[in-house]
């Protein structure tokens, strides 16, 4: 019998033997595409959680509104902590940088006298500065990001310390700058639209423009880098000057947000933005830093936080909760760059 051997014969063979294999294909497809929106899909698991434990409060327009509104801070400033860990490296300053420009404006504005446009200019500046100082430290010094950029937070937190001498400056923060960071326009809190504004500027930079590859270069294989020609030094100080700019308006943000500033803040801000930035490498592009997944993590934090106040924990609950899901981002991101 030649049938076995006919060509027929051979493509069904072929057929049966490679069959299995294309559904084993795209049974692991099936789960890299859960995986990769495995962040959205619990924040809506945990939206359906919160519904039925506290359906007359948690899923309203009213409480939707204050979690976006006092979240969206948190979405800019991990934004502006992602740009440094593209390439490589961390910025632990950025809470202490947020702190101190949030107390400069606020003396600057309440006792002072300066107008808004002054004072957030000066802000900016003191940011940029601060970013560079830590980019020269790293590329031309030569010390480690982790230790360079906690030193110069250490520094700056104690500046502020220094300014506000232990008190919270509350004193003739100009109306108008805290109305415009607890109003809304159009019934959209306006730090939401500055949230969704940031969001679209970090995705169009870092994932479609030269500059943005050229950083996720660096970040992959320094050494190839400069192979290829980019001036790999210059993208790292540049990261941490962008990283400073963008923690220094945060500051100026929060100081409209609160209408107060004091010492002693910046560790509230900087743990829940390396959370989500590490938390957002799990998600939409699994294995490496990028903004829409950080923004994904962001919602996840804001949803799972305001779900357990509602519901009535403890103060102790809220640290707990950021320390807990910054341990779990960071071993999933590990787990994701090495199965990438």
């Amino acid at each position: 019998m030649k049938t076995s051997t006919s060509p027929s014969g051979e493509v069904q063979t072929a057929s049966a033997k490679t069959a299995p294999m294309n559904n084993a294909t795209r049974r692991v497809s099936a789960i890299g595409q859960v995986a990769r929106f495995g962040v959205p899909i619990f924040t809506l698991a945990l939206v359906m959680i919160f519904t039925v434990i506290n359906p007359t409060t948690f899923l309203t327009v009213p409480n939707a509104q204050v979690v976006a509104a006092s979240n969206s801070l948190a979405l800019v400033l991990a934004l502006g902590a992602l740009v440094p860990l593209i390439a490589g490296e961390f910025d632990l300053s950025i809470g202490f940088n947020l702190e101190l420009n949030a107390v400069i404006s606020a003396v600057l504005l309440g006792q002072m006298g300066m107008s808004i446009p002054t004072v957030l200019l000066i802000v900016l500046c003191t940011g940029l500065i601060i970013g560079l100082l830590n980019g020269l430290l790293i590329t031309q010094v030569g010390i480690s990001s982790f230790i360079a950029t906690l030193g110069i937070g250490s520094l700056a937190a104690a500046a502020s310390i220094y300014l506000t001498g232990g008190a919270i400056l509350i004193q003739g923060i100009p109306r108008g700058l805290v109305s415009f960071g607890q109003g809304s326009t159009v019934g959209i809190p306006n730090m939401v639209m500055i949230g969704v504004v940031a969001l679209v500027v970090f995705w169009l930079i870092l994932e479609n423009l030269p500059f943005g590859r050229n950083l996720l270069a660096v970040g992959l294989s320094r050494k190839a880098s400069e192979l290829v020609g980019i001036r790999t030094r210059l993208m790292i100080t540049a990261s941490f000057a962008i990283s400073g700019v963008i923690a220094a308006l945060c500051g100026f943000l929060a100081l409209s947000r609160v209408g107060a500033a004091s010492s002693g803040i910046g560790t509230s801000y900087l743990l829940p933005a390396l959370a989500a930035c590490f938390l957002g490498a799990t998600t939409v592009h699994i294995g490496r830093f990028n903004p829409l997944g950080t923004a994904f993590a962001v919602l996840l934090v804001a949803v799972g936080l305001n779900g357990l106040q509602l519901f009535g924990v403890p103060g102790w609950a809220e640290p707990a909760f950021n320390g807990g899901t910054l341990l779990v981002a960071v071993g999933a991101s590990a787990i994701a760059a090495r199965r990438r």
